[in-house]
């Protein structure tokens, strides 16, 4: 996997828990304490290009997100509001940790992050919006990111409020518990937002580097007839990957103009989608692997004709860092590509930096919920 990496480390001051009412207060004491022990007298510098606010509800992803946010406020300094909405904390039903992120940089030091753990019983998660909104930075945009198995419109009112809270949100929908509801409801949701969010999914950027590769190996002046006569498409991927398959099958209803048509399970490892256009039929199959990561595997491309005329070609994952066109597979070359799986982080790290919207994302959410409507 791709790593982030900084020219100047990352450091972290030793966490405090506190009463949620005493967060400014007790922040304002934690740069009078790094002033006093850290800085050696040299200048201390503030860093601050936004709100991060998170919201997670198990303490396998509280964890990772805590090993993440090193990487992400060393590329974009924020603020970072950390909600656990399913937690335990040790005394009452909510309580707060607060702590800061800083680097040696050559005028002196400066200050990467302010971090605000909230952590709360699941009775409680009503009062997170409310906490959350007590502090935030004015003036700075804020973005929310919905770290949780949970897809984020069946969670209710606590999302809602948190994302009327943000300028944009980021959700991740690998691993939801039940996806096909999952991605009816979440594609609904953000066809509803209009202009007035800018929504991104994670597993789109997952796509990026196989969707450059299937429009420019599929490019008319590089396969002729492939995008006008394709027939079927044969995708295999890895546990938890179905959300990932899903959108990129709508990626190419969406820009290829297909028409939905129908779909089915048809097992529990196995469903199919059919799509039309110019009176052909597209039939895309899915199969589910039995153990792997989240991931896309191998996808088939098949435009072969009924007198004989074959052409298809084969995309598979040889490792973490290459895809490649399985020879005896394909009527194109052979070819090895750099693919690299990126960190989680990273996905944030780059969808921090946009503040537009993606058109074409857009478009292939739209045909995805399409999918849904026929499925």
């Amino acid at each position: 996997m791709t790593d982030p990496q900084s020219e100047f480390q990352v450091l972290t001051h030793p966490s405090k828990l506190i009463r949620i009412a005493d967060i400014e207060s007790e922040l304002a004491g934690l740069w009078t304490q790094f002033n006093e022990d850290i800085s050696e007298g040299k200048t201390v510098m503030r860093a601050c290009m936004s709100n991060l606010i998170i919201y997670c509800d198990s303490s396998e992803e509280l964890e990772r997100i805590s090993r993440e946010i090193t990487d992400i406020v060393d590329a974009h300094p924020a603020r970072v509001l950390l909600l656990m909405g399913n937690g335990q904390p040790s005394d009452g039903k909510i309580e707060a940790l607060i702590t800061m992120y800083y680097q040696a940089v050559p005028a002196g030091w400066q200050v990467c992050a302010e971090r605000i753990d909230v952590i709360c019983t699941p009775e409680s998660t009503e009062y997170l919006p409310s906490v959350a909104r007590a502090h935030l930075i004015g003036d700075l945009p804020s973005t929310l990111w919905w770290v949780s198995r949970q897809p984020p419109p069946k969670a209710g009112e606590v999302f809602f409020q948190l994302a009327e809270l943000a300028d944009q949100v980021i959700y991740d929908n690998i691993g939801w518990a039940n996806p096909l509801t999952g991605i009816a409801r979440m594609t609904r949701w953000v066809a509803a937002q209009q202009d007035s969010l800018i929504v991104y999914n994670l597993a789109w950027r997952r796509l990026t580097i196989l969707r450059k590769l299937i429009s420019q190996v599929l490019d008319p002046q590089v396969a002729p007839g492939a995008l006008t006569l394709l027939r079927k498409i044969k995708i295999e991927h890895g546990p938890h990957a179905l959300p990932l398959t899903w959108l990129l099958v709508g990626w190419l209803s969406a820009q290829l103009d297909w028409e939905s048509v129908s779909g089915k399970r048809v097992s529990a490892s196995e469903m199919y989608w059919r799509f039309k256009k110019n009176n052909i039929d597209i039939k895309v199959v899915a199969t589910r692997l039995p153990e792997g990561e989240p991931l896309i595997y191998q996808i088939l491309f098949d435009w072969s004709q009924p007198r004989g005329n074959e052409g298809n070609v084969c995309f598979k994952r040889l490792d973490d860092d290459r895809i490649g066109i399985v020879e005896e597979l394909s009527t194109v070359p052979a070819r090895v590509f750099t693919a690299q799986i990126p960190h989680r982080s990273t996905l944030v790290i780059s969808q921090l930096a946009r503040r537009d919207r993606d058109k074409i994302f857009e478009r292939a959410l739209r045909a995805s919920n399409e999918m849904t409507d026929v499925f």
